[in-house]
């Protein structure tokens, strides 16, 4: 077995000077500070290697000496028995053996290299920690395999020990000061977050107290995914609400206040769901760029929220309740249209006319496209006689009536799915002119029937003029 060595300090200089004045170059040397480095110049004996390899046991009493302290260095043994040696500069007289027990020395670690000791023994080793700092609150270095400690400043394993032998760090101490300033940083981020729940009387906001609700018009707090789903469809079915006002009053100006109502109800459940994810609602706006807004919308369904409280309010919980709400909110909209409107052939084109919102101009736009010959503008006499049968919801019916009205040309309207009289005047001039299949619109002027949706260039050659066209 080999021989065991420790290494102790006299409490003396080699000098004979104070050691108060090679504190500092003692620090600086071994990288002490504070308790531990009162406690080496203290003056009294002090085992500084317990237990050490004859080489070691030298070069730490060789760096000792460096600093001007005496340290001697003793043979472990069964019964340890003082040598007088003759004291030298070199050699300072040594100690008389010191038991291992004696309560006057502070305990010290296993040291098997040239780095310095630890005069304060390491606390037990707590379990890891999932802290980044490796270490609960007051918790030891973690702990590696075979009884080893990992430095939490540069990682280095080494026996149980208080300061790392690879960069000096005072691992406890620098766990308990992580560990304090970890605390402070949670107690100064929930004070922020109590400030900013707090009124100016001291209460906190609604926005705070409890989720967003799904139907609202406020622009604070925070809906969940599911949330934003059921708010989605409930942005639909308040614009089918609407378009269904329309059909029924005849008030096709109903379906743009609705479109209105839903952009702003989208724009605000965007809103709320980027709270929930820890974003700023004016976000919400990047919805009216078309397609980027449609993706964004999208991607909203999948983002998962913060797990925990944010800027913007509590967790938000629930929502599969309001999602079954709202499906059976728009499929009694889809009912309604249905049952109300899909049987009456009139209310049918109306819902269509409405669902077309826009399109108006565009026909009009292209009518008066198609009245524009090449040449002199055309001026039509006052006295064509014109017949037009139509049916509601009919597109090209339109058409040809925008076109008819650009012309300033005066027109008798038959309305066949809701007049009887003029369905069977319809059928009457189409059975006269040998057509089997009727399609809208027919028109008869000045005692022509144009039948089958005739295009405007025939429709104008059977005009009359004015005098000198």
């Amino acid at each position: 077995m080999t021989q065991q060595y420790r290494v102790v300090l006299s409490g003396r200089t080699l000098s004979g000077g104070a050691l108060a004045d090679i504190k500092d170059n003692v620090g600086r040397e071994f990288r002490l500070q504070g308790e531990q480095l009162e406690r080496m110049l203290s003056g009294k004996p002090v085992v500084v290697a317990r237990s050490a390899t004859a080489e070691a046991a030298e070069k730490l009493a060789s760096r000792l000496r460096s600093v001007d302290l005496q340290a001697s260095i003793e043979p472990l043994a069964a019964a340890i028995v003082p040598i007088p040696v003759a004291a030298t500069p070199e050699r300072p007289p040594e100690l008389p053996p010191v038991s291992p027990a004696d309560p006057q020395l502070p305990p010290a670690v296993n040291a098997t290299s040239d780095e310095l000791f630890a005069l304060i023994a390491p606390r037990p080793v707590a379990e890891a920690s999932a802290s980044p700092g490796g270490a609960q609150d007051g918790a030891a270095p973690a702990a590696a395999a075979g009884g080893e400690v990992i430095c939490p400043k540069c990682g280095a394993a080494q026996p149980k020990r208080t300061l790392c032998r690879q960069c000096g760090l005072d691992m406890p101490r620098f766990l308990a000061a992580q560990a304090a300033a970890d605390a402070q940083a949670r107690e100064e981020r929930a004070a922020e977050l109590a400030a900013r729940r707090s009124t100016p009387g001291g209460s906190r906001p609604a926005s705070g107290a409890a989720q967003a609700a799904v139907i609202g018009i406020g622009f604070a707090g925070r809906l969940g995914r599911l949330d934003y789903f059921a708010g989605s469809l409930v942005c639909s079915a308040l614009w089918l609400a609407f378009v269904v006002l329309a059909v029924y009053v005849g008030k096709p100006a109903f379906v743009g206040f609705g479109l209105f109502l839903s952009l702003i109800y989208s724009l605000r459940c965007i809103a709320l769901r980027l709270h929930d994810t820890g974003r700023t609602g004016w976000l919400a706006l990047v919805a009216l760029v078309p397609l980027l807004g449609a993706l964004m919308a999208l991607a909203l369904l999948f983002i998962g929220g913060d797990a925990d409280e944010n800027d913007h309010g509590m967790v938000p919980a629930g929502g599969g309740a309001r999602v079954v709400m709202a499906l059976l909110a728009l499929a009694v909209l889809s009912g309604l249209i249905f049952r109300g409107i899909g049987q009456n052939p009139e209310m049918t084109g109306r819902f269509l006319q409405a669902m077309r919102v826009g399109q108006g101009d565009a026909v009009a736009a292209e009518a008066e496209e198609d009245s524009v010959e090449p040449g002199a503008p055309v001026n039509y006499a006052r006295n064509n006689r014109i017949d037009i049968y139509v049916i509601a919801g009919c597109t090209d019916c339109e058409r040809m009536r925008a076109w008819l009205d650009a012309n300033r040309l005066a027109y008798t309207l038959y309305a066949v799915d809701s007049d009887n009289g003029a369905a069977e005047r319809l059928h009457s001039i189409i059975a006269g002119d040998g057509q089997a299949r009727i399609n809208l619109p027919v028109l008869e002027v000045n005692g022509k029937v144009l039948p089958g949706n005739p295009d405007i260039g025939e429709v104008h050659r059977q005009l009359r003029q004015e005098p000198g066209q």
